[in-house]
């Protein structure tokens, strides 16, 4: 039975730690007060629906247990958590990504100490109560870990527009190969190598490092966009600059054409005053 407790009470540590960041990624709907009762709620109503799945049953698909989990998690942030769809469903998957290593992180460690021995999870197992304090560090590194990632997106320029959705395939994809490792390994009674750990951490480290790339090919394409926009407003000024030169041509052309007209009509009023001295003398 003291399984179940601790349980509950990782169910309540969760629950502060989802609140707390959500809050900071998506930002409150409402009152820190009313969003902690939120959380809270939130809380009861996964170990009411979850803990009697897990511990008064001799089979369960975690497939069931996923979908219960996410449902309830929308609703939650619908109802207390601003933003858009797009920024809550990439906060939720970098999450579950995080979590889910960690996750797997505990199956592995506990199952190499304690040994997973006739079912992963019962209430008066060893494994369980070991593997329940040990993903109590580890969450918290995976909600950091998370937020961090959700960071270094904001601060991004990748992730304006549509880019959102984009951002929210490569959590996706690694949260789809922890449910199924997962239940691979926790729910059929198997200890996980280390080297599907190694595999699943680099995996995760790769699609972070993959955001960092296509941010810099963003910048770069910025930077190509201006580039190609100063070289057009250069050509345009070229172009001034060639039409304002052969116009000061033309002006310098007509001011010397006039200029000869002027000494011609001087050279014949000259001519005709010689010509009318010639006539009086």
């Amino acid at each position: 039975m003291y399984v179940v407790v601790l349980n509950i009470l990782v169910y309540a540590h969760d629950a502060l730690m989802v609140m707390l960041y959500y809050s900071q990624t998506l930002g409150r709907r409402y009152s820190l007060k009313t969003t902690a009762l939120g959380a809270a709620g939130w809380c009861l109503l996964l170990c009411a629906v979850k803990l009697p799945l897990l511990y008064r049953t001799d089979s369960f698909s975690t497939n069931v247990l996923m979908v219960i989990q996410c449902l309830l998690m929308f609703v939650y942030l619908h109802f207390f958590y601003c933003s858009s769809f797009a920024k809550k469903m990439l906060a939720f998957l970098l999450l579950v990504a995080t979590l889910g290593t960690a996750e797997f992180a505990t199956v592995m460690i506990a199952g190499n100490i304690i040994g997973t021995g006739n079912k992963a999870i019962e209430a008066g197992s060893v494994y369980t109560a070991f593997g329940l304090l040990l993903m109590r560090p580890l969450a918290i590194l995976a909600y950091y870990s998370a937020f961090q990632i959700w960071n270094l997106l904001q601060k991004s320029s990748w992730i304006r527009g549509n880019r959102q959705w984009l951002c929210a395939i490569l959590p996706l994809s690694q949260t789809f190969l922890l449910w199924y490792l997962n239940g691979m390994y926790a729910m059929e009674m198997k200890t996980p190598p280390v080297s599907v750990f190694m595999g699943i951490f680099l995996g995760l480290g790769a699609d972070a490092y993959m955001y960092f790339i296509f941010d810099q090919m963003q910048k770069q394409e910025e930077m190509e966009d201006e580039v190609r926009l100063q070289k057009h407003l250069l050509e345009m000024e070229q172009l001034r600059y060639e039409k304002f030169r052969e116009s000061l041509d033309e002006t310098s052309r007509l001011r010397h054409d006039f200029q000869n007209y002027l000494l011609t009509l001087r050279s014949l009023s000259q001519r005709e005053e010689s010509e009318k001295g010639e006539k009086k003398t």
